[in-house]
């Protein structure tokens, strides 16, 4: 049996799996952008990487979540096919539980194993095999969800993963995935799809308030910056960061003297603000560059 077919079959590897997919790709797509940046943006924003999520969970992270023994120990909690998400949403909603730390475990294992050095640079074509050949063309893997009866397995990297992910993004004028990134990936669980959207509303909302309207439908000056910021601060790591590159790109006024004025007022130096909005610091210094494709 493939993934989808141990998926499928078991009701409670499939509530997990739907909720861990459907939460964080919705999360991922209203944090894409809907036009093209003027400069390179990390692969995780762009829809080249939204593309081949799903099977990144698929393949690569579920199959680590489900192995973990407090994850299945869950099992006997409730009757999951009769009570479907709730129970798990119930359980996801308390700041540290078991699937977050699974979901933790699983991204950090694509690292484990992986130099540097391998990060970059030209990919041989035997990586394209097995995990990667059903990302990219091939679609027979027999990668299978772990046994319950099994003693909980140790995280595996995926070899080739990275270096293949780092010549699609390169190819299309993106940053490539760092390890740094697995804390966007992390964060994706960790916040509902609603709460995106209300902060991606919101700071639309203020945008046109204080640079699109007039007269008395008009905001004060500041209130947009102030908006950003908040969201910023609210969500999860780095995620604000991301929906602050997203008006970059989406919204006209958001633009190289906005985001200059604004990351002055958030770090006092060019070395605070890298470490502060390391993103938003290079894709402003990067603004000139070619558009990617």
């Amino acid at each position: 049996m493939t993934t989808t077919d141990d998926i499928s079959s078991d009701p409670f590897a499939s509530v997990i799996y739907t909720e861990l997919l459907e939460r964080t790709k919705k999360n991922m797509e209203l944090m894409t952008p809907e036009k093209k940046p003027s400069a390179p943006l990390p692969f995780a924003m762009s829809p080249y990487f939204l593309e081949i999520y799903p099977e990144v969970i698929r393949l690569a992270i579920f199959p680590i979540v489900f192995s973990r023994r407090p994850v299945r120990a869950m099992r006997t909690h409730v009757d999951w096919a009769k009570e479907g998400r709730d129970p798990l949403n119930v359980i996801m909603d308390e700041r540290s539980n078991a699937i977050f730390a699974a979901w933790d475990a699983a991204w950090d294992s694509l690292w484990d194993d992986v130099k540097p050095e391998k990060q970059t640079g030209p990919v041989k074509k035997e990586e394209k095999g097995g995990f990667l050949g059903s990302l990219f063309g091939r679609k027979e893997s027999k990668a299978k969800v772990v046994d319950k009866t099994h003693e909980e397995a140790p995280p595996v990297a995926i070899e080739g993963l990275l270096p293949m992910l780092t010549l699609h993004a390169h190819k299309r004028g993106y940053l490539p995935l760092a390890k740094d990134d697995v804390r966007i990936l992390k964060g994706m669980i960790r916040v509902k799809p609603p709460k995106i959207r209300d902060a991606w509303k919101e700071i639309t909302q203020y945008h046109n308030q204080e640079f699109m309207f007039q007269g008395k439908e008009a905001s004060k000056p500041g209130v947009f910056a102030e908006a950003l910021g908040r969201w910023q601060v609210n969500l999860p790591d780095r995620i604000g960061e991301f929906l602050v590159l997203k008006a970059a790109v989406d919204l006209p006024c958001c633009n190289k003297t906005f985001l200059t004025k604004y990351i002055r007022g958030l770090a006092r130096s060019q070395d605070d603000a890298e470490r502060s909005v390391p993103y938003l610091t290079a894709y402003l210094k990067a603004m000139s560059n070619t558009i990617p494709r």
